[in-house]
C-alpha cells in the first residue's frame, strides 16, 4: 500500500537511481516493493564509490540490472564533476543492460524529498552554484503528477532573486544557508527552512516511477547532464 506521503507508488516498478550532483553520492534501487539505499559524503571518491553502491543495492534486493525497468539519474544542476560521473555511470550501465533512462532535475529531486518528509505543498529548492550564484527551482505537490514545476530551474544572483508573487514555500537546500540574503529578500514568502537537505536517490526513485509510467524516458546516449552554467565548477 502506498504511504500517503509518497509522491508515487513503487509497486510493480523496478529501477536503479543515481544522484551525484552534490559532493558524495546517493544510490537507491527498488524491486518487488522493496527499496535499498546507500548514501555517503566522500568528495573526490564519487567515481569509485558509486559503482560500489550500485553493486550493494542490487545485491541487497537480489536483482540484476537487466531485470529492471529503467535507470534514473539526477541530471543537475550541480557540480560539474559529480554530474559528469552520474551521467557517465548511468549511460554505461543502461547501454550494457539495454535499459532506458529517466533524466530528472536534481532540484526536483531535492524538492520531492522535502515534500515527502515535511508535507509542504510548495518547495523552493536552492543549491550553491559557486562563483557567487545559486541554482533555484520551485516545485509543488500535485495529486495527479506527483510534482509540478512552478519555476523552471535557473541560475540566479542571490542578492536580487525574489520568489514570484503569490508563492509561499518551504526553503530547501544548502543554497539558502550559503546566501543569507536569499532569506532576507524572501522573508515574507518563506514559511520554513530545510537548509541541510540534499537531493537523495530515494526521492529520485519516486519521480522516476512517475516519468517511466508516463513514457518520459530517453536512450542512454541522450542521458546528458544539465549544467545550466557553461563555466566549469567542481
Amino acid at each position: 500500500m502506498m504511504d500517503v506521503r509518497q509522491l508515487a507508488s513503487l509497486d510493480g516498478f523496478s529501477c536503479l537511481a543515481i544522484e551525484t550532483s552534490q559532493p558524495g553520492c546517493s544510490v537507491a534501487a527498488t524491486a518487488g516493493g522493496r527499496v535499498a539505499t546507500r548514501d555517503f559524503a566522500a568528495p573526490g571518491e564519487q567515481s569509485r564509490r558509486v559503482y560500489e553502491c550500485v553493486r550493494e543495492v542490487l545485491d541487497e534486493l537480489g536483482q540484476t540490472l537487466a531485470a529492471l525497468n529503467c535507470i534514473a539519474f539526477g541530471c543537475g544542476p550541480g557540480g560539474f564533476t559529480g554530474l559528469r560521473i552520474g551521467a557517465a555511470v548511468s549511460q554505461s550501465l543502461a547501454y550494457g543492460a539495454g535499459l532506458p533512462v529517466c533524466r530528472i532535475s536534481s532540484l526536483a529531486v531535492l524538492a520531492a524529498g522535502a515534500v515527502r518528509e515535511s508535507g509542504a505543498d510548495v518547495v523552493a529548492a536552492c543549491l550553491d552554484a559557486r562563483m557567487g550564484e545559486a541554482y533555484v527551482g520551485i516545485y509543488a505537490r500535485d495529486v495527479d503528477t506527483g510534482l509540478r514545476m512552478l519555476l523552471a530551474d535557473r541560475l540566479v544572483a542571490p542578492a536580487s532573486f525574489v520568489l514570484p508573487d503569490g508563492i509561499v514555500a518551504l526553503a530547501a537546500g544548502g543554497g539558502w544557508a550559503v546566501f543569507p540574503e536569499l532569506l532576507e529578500n524572501n522573508a515574507g514568502a518563506v514559511i520554513d527552512t530545510d537548509t541541510a537537505r540534499l537531493p537523495g536517490a530515494g526521492a529520485l526513485l519516486e519521480l522516476a516511477a512517475i516519468e517511466f509510467r508516463a513514457g518520459r524516458v530517453v536512450s542512454p546516449e541522450e542521458a546528458l547532464p544539465n549544467y545550466i552554467r557553461d563555466k566549469v565548477t567542481s
